[in-house]
Order: C-alpha cells, then structure tokens, then sequence
C-alpha cells in the first residue's frame, strides 16, 4: 500500500470526528452601546497551548471578529484587560455568534451556534461564583504590602474550595442534562485537568457522555487521563507493611485492615501544604463514619519526629500514624509508588484496593456510598 493510500484511509476514518468537532471558520457580529465607538474590541482564547488575541473597531456601535479554530473553545471578548475588563465569555466554533449588549459587554445577550447557545446557558449558572471571586483577587492585587492585605488573602482562599465545589456541581448537572454537547466535555475536561484529575469524581460524568464525544481528540485524551487518576492498584489486593507509630511500636497495615470494614491509607508529610489542606476533609471523614467500621492509618514522609507529631496534634488526627522518619525513602511510599503527596488508597476488609486518591467531598462521598 502506497502512502497516498494511507492517507486516503487515514482521511477517511477521521472524518466523523472532524465533522462532529465542529472546529472551523467562526464570525462575532456584535452591537454595542454608540458610547464604545472607537474603542477596541479585543478577543483572547488559547489553541494547542497558544495564547490568541484579535480586535476589531467600534463603529457605529457594531464590530465584526472573524476567525478559524481547530476544535471548539471557550474565549474571553470584551473592552480592556482580559481579566479585570468589561467582558464576557463565549464559545467559538463553526458559525456565526451574535452578540448584543445595551451597556456592559458582561451581560450581553449571546445567540448563534448551537454551542454557543448551550455555553451561555451553563455560563448564566457559572458566572456569579466567578465575578465574586475575580473580585476578591482583583480587591487583592490592587491593596498594599502588608499585614492586611496577607489576612484578606486568607479569608479569599478560605472559601476557595466551596467555590470550586460549587462550579463542579454546576458543571456535572449541565453534563448530565447535555451529554452530547462538546461544551459539557470541554468543561468537564477543565475541571479535571493536570494533578486535579480526579477518577471517582469525573469518570461517573465521562461515562454519561455520548461515543461520539468519548471519540474525539479531546474525549480520548480525557478518558486517558481519567484512567491514569484511577491508578493501577484500584482492584488489586493490598500490600502489606510494618513502620513505627509516634509511641515508637511497630504497626502492620494487616493488623487495622483486619479490623475495619474500609482502611484508607493515607500518605502525607507535615511539610506538604496540600496535604495539611487535606486533612480536615479526612477528619469529616474519619468522625462521620469511624462508628460504621471506617478508619486511617496515615503514613508520614516526614524526616523530623518533632514536627510530624506536632502536625498530628494540630491537625487533630485521632486515628492510626507511622513513618520510618526516611523522607521520600519512606518504604510503605515506595512500596504503593507514591511520586507525589496527598496520595492515598482505599482498603477494605478483604484486602482489596477499592479506590485511590480520593479527595475532599469525594472522600466522604465514596465512604458514605460504600458504608450505606
């Protein structure tokens, strides 16, 4: 077979992909107040990791955007900064999107494409959570250096994972209402992106999703990153180790499995700030389901026996704790393979891995599950 041949097949076999991607020529028609003539509308939106802006005139209060994608994506249009202008979010893809707004381009009416239809409507759902968060970060960049300015920080992130719970939610209701909208994949690919990828969080919505979706360049690479969440170890039997609790006795794993209906074993160190952010979620965990055969035995990467007992006591971890005190060469770590921390898995009575990296709601919500 000749390489005209295989390229013909090749064609030929994404063309349903390609066609359903929707990528392609797109045009923004818009209509703003007369007051913005002159002014520059700027448009920014990322492709393959590379940052894209475009701008158009007012005139006569109207400007037109033109321009090519790939595959469909989220982008930012408006007056002004990108992230502290007046602007508005909208989906690019084949077509025409029309855009109106009486005054603020924030709360223009968006119609046009089909997905950009279906993204405003998510968007309306998303957008408050957003604004009262962009404002908090911008209330913070503009104050000055000092005591002040580290408490408002303080207080922005203390609410920062209902904040990202709360958009989590939202998008996960729209995928299940829109399982064949690309938007419910785009955004259910954000969610989960990088070291956030999260398997019992995100797969149960994946799954909802329609083949044609699962199909497409960006549903592969989802599913993909999914299944690397999930882990090797989820369904294969436990691995047993022996270390030393703070008291300075040797504990097995075999011992706590043995006794309780579900084991999660937790690696952390007192120095990983993420990990010492986790921690609360496992105490929710651990005190709302201890009575139902649920338990901890946590295992510290730390090297210094002072300050890991000390971040026992702070944290309030009333449950099982051991570390050889080796750092990363922690050999129950190295026996699961733990690269990074927070990481844990889930045991239960009969020795088997059920789930792993279970984080935050997700944690109590798997548990809860299990015990019910």
């Amino acid at each position: 077979m000749n390489l005209t041949s295989i390229k013909t097949i090749l064609a030929l076999a994404i063309l349903p992909i390609a066609g359903f991607s929707q990528g392609g020529n797109f045009s923004i028609e818009g209509q703003v107040s007369a007051k913005h003539n002159g002014k520059f509308v700027k448009l920014y939106y990322s492709e393959n990791e590379t940052k894209k802006i475009d701008s158009a005139a007012v005139q006569s209060g109207k400007f037109s955007l033109k321009g090519n994608v790939k595959s469909p994506t989220a982008a930012k249009i408006g007056f002004g900064d990108q992230d502290a202008g007046d602007n508005i979010d909208v989906f690019l893809s084949e077509g025409t999107i029309r855009l109106k707004a009486k005054d603020s381009i924030h709360y223009a009416d968006i119609r046009g494409t089909k997905l950009a239809e279906s993204h405003e409507r998510l968007a309306r759902q998303l957008r408050p959570a957003d604004d009262k968060f962009v404002r908090g970060l911008i209330t913070f960049r503009d104050m000055p250096k000092g005591p002040e300015k580290d408490a408002y920080l303080t207080s922005l992130m203390a609410g920062f994972d209902e904040y990202n719970l709360r958009k989590r939610e939202i998008v996960h209701q729209f995928v299940s209402e829109n399982p064949a909208s690309y938007v419910s994949l785009y955004y259910l690919d954000k969610s989960a992106q990088g070291r956030i990828a999260n398997y019992e969080t995100t797969f149960p919505f994946y799954n909802k999703l329609s083949p044609e979706l699962k199909a497409t360049p960006l549903g592969k690479q989802l599913g993909e990153r999914l299944m690397a969440a999930k882990g090797a170890l989820t369904g294969e039997p436990y691995k047993d180790f022996v270390s030393t609790t703070p008291e300075g006795k040797q504990l097995s794993l075999k011992e706590i499995v043995s006794k309780n209906k579900y084991t999660l074993v937790d690696f952390w160190a007192s120095w990983c700030g993420p990990c010492r952010k986790e921690n609360p979620h496992v105490v929710k965990t651990f005190n709302a389901f201890r009575e139902k055969g649920f338990t901890v035995l946590s295992v510290s990467l730390d090297d210094n026996a002072d300050k890991w007992k000390e971040a026992i006591e702070k944290d309030g971890m009333p449950w099982y704790h051991v570390s050889s005190l080796k750092g990363w060469k922690e050999p129950a770590a190295a026996l699961y393979n733990v690269r990074a921390i927070p990481q844990n898995v889930l045991v239960d009575s009969e020795g088997k891995i059920v789930a792993t990296n279970l984080r935050a709601e997700t944690l109590f919500n798997k548990v809860q599950q299990l015990l019910n």
